[in-house]
């Protein structure tokens, strides 16, 4: 059985069971378990998996209508009916991105998805807060931003560029949200970046594992003195009689961010990518770059849903996401060490206290899966630091000793007196003619 195993590609055992469609796979039970309220919709439902069943769906159905009605009657009146006709060319994709949609007929689930594209749609578009709002209400406006966002309610991401064909619109709506600007000027899969996304979560999973380049980085990356430190921090080729094992290469070393710059670590900001993290260690300074990353009320339903797809089956994804927040439980211990990475511009939050950064965290289940790999090298690099001794030593000494700039002064001031009373001492014993 072994020898079978170890012959048989995972890839060739699952080539001929999958469909030429991706499909949106539901979020299992046991994980959906005492959870409902991160998983599952609380006012708007999209699509068919929690129509029937949700309480506000009748409710909503007027709103829908009226927005498909704006929507479609922006060009000409038979807008709707073109729509209809293309989304009825790809229901057999649609119906298995659903699991088969059982219970709806062709031409409802065309004009369910038309409806809910439509509304989806609207709601991207920044002018559209007063519309909704005076029909849900702020209560109705917040929640609806968090179920936009979850997994069992996607729509196609195809049937975005169908009802507004602008080739920015998309684009400008990631940028913005990911990244509070328009500094993105071409979507992430776009010219060779792979297939297209698979709806609008895995669009932001892909921009938040994505490096866009900065006016600051593009400065970082061409400055000498950058080069120098990316060249002598390199991955150090492995020496057969210093191999890690899987144990220790899996073992997370448990140093909250207080322990780390305590033990002379330093933090600075790196880019938006959510797994640009490196670390850089000299004879006695180390620095730890971390990706920016802004916490809001719906983070924790945002990037809960995001990890569900990361390990949803027949997700092409090297779990960036989910490795992110583990290495960041490991960091995050108690608001002092929040207090730390704010500081430093690397957190930013829109929460009432960092007591409430830590819960957030805390609760963003990541089941203590990390991929193999990803960070070992830096969690490698981080351990050999705190293990030695000569630069742990250093770092305290100089955050123990020398907080107050009073106590260096001091000291600058004894080697000096020092300084002259040897001088003074030489000369009286040799004096000069």
């Amino acid at each position: 059985m072994a020898d079978i195993a170890e012959e048989t590609p995972a890839a060739a055992v699952s080539v001929n069971i999958r469909s030429r469609w991706r499909m949106l796979h539901r979020v299992p039970v046991h994980v959906r378990e005492e959870k409902k309220h991160v998983f599952e919709p609380v006012v708007v439902p999209l699509g068919p998996y929690h129509r029937r069943l949700h309480p506000q769906s009748q409710l909503l159905e007027p709103l829908k209508d009226a927005v498909q009605d704006m929507v479609c009657k922006l060009e000409r009146t038979d807008r709707k009916s073109f729509l209809l006709s293309k989304i009825c060319e790809r229901i057999d994709e649609i119906r298995h991105f659903y699991g088969g949609a059982d219970g709806y007929t062709d031409e409802e689930l065309a004009e369910i998805m038309l409806r809910d594209a439509c509304f989806l749609v609207f709601n991207m578009l920044p002018k559209t807060f007063p519309v909704i709002r005076q029909n849900l209400g702020m209560y109705g406006m917040l929640f609806m931003a968090r179920d936009m966002y979850m997994l069992e309610n996607q729509i196609p991401l195809w049937l975005i560029p169908l009802i507004h064909p602008q080739p920015s619109f998309l684009c400008k709506y990631l940028s913005s949200n990911v990244f509070g600007d328009y500094r993105m000027t071409q979507l992430p899969w776009e010219n060779g970046g792979g297939e297209e996304p698979l709806h609008l979560l895995e669009a932001f999973h892909r921009t938040f594992l994505s490096l866009v380049p900065t006016p600051e980085n593009s400065r970082d990356g061409g400055n000498n003195f950058s080069r120098l430190i990316n060249k002598y921090n390199q991955p150090r080729p492995k020496k057969e009689g210093s191999r890690r094992t899987l144990w220790q290469s899996l073992n997370n070393p448990f140093q909250s961010a207080t322990d780390l710059k305590a033990k002379g670590i330093h933090f600075r900001r790196s880019s938006h990518c959510l797994t640009d993290i490196k670390f850089f260690s000299f004879a006695l300074y180390a620095e730890l770059h971390l990706p920016l990353f802004n916490i809001t009320n719906n983070s924790k339903t945002f990037f809960s849903n995001i990890i569900a797809f990361e390990m949803s089956p027949e997700t092409d994804t090297d779990y960036g996401v989910t490795s992110y927040f583990n290495f960041m439980k490991t960091l995050i211990h108690s608001a002092n060490d929040v207090k730390v990475l704010r500081e430093k511009g690397v957190l930013y939050s829109r929460l009432a206290s960092d007591e409430e950064v830590v819960e957030m965290f805390k609760s963003i289940d990541t089941y203590g899966y990390s991929k193999h790999g990803l960070l070992d090298e830096v969690k490698m690099r981080i351990e050999e630091h705190c293990s030695s001794k000569a630069k742990t030593w250093m770092a305290d000494l100089i955050n123990t000793k020398f907080q107050s700039p009073w106590t260096v002064i001091a000291l600058a001031a004894a080697a000096f007196l020092l300084a002259l009373t040897v001088v003074q001492t030489y000369y009286t014993i040799n004096p000069t003619n």
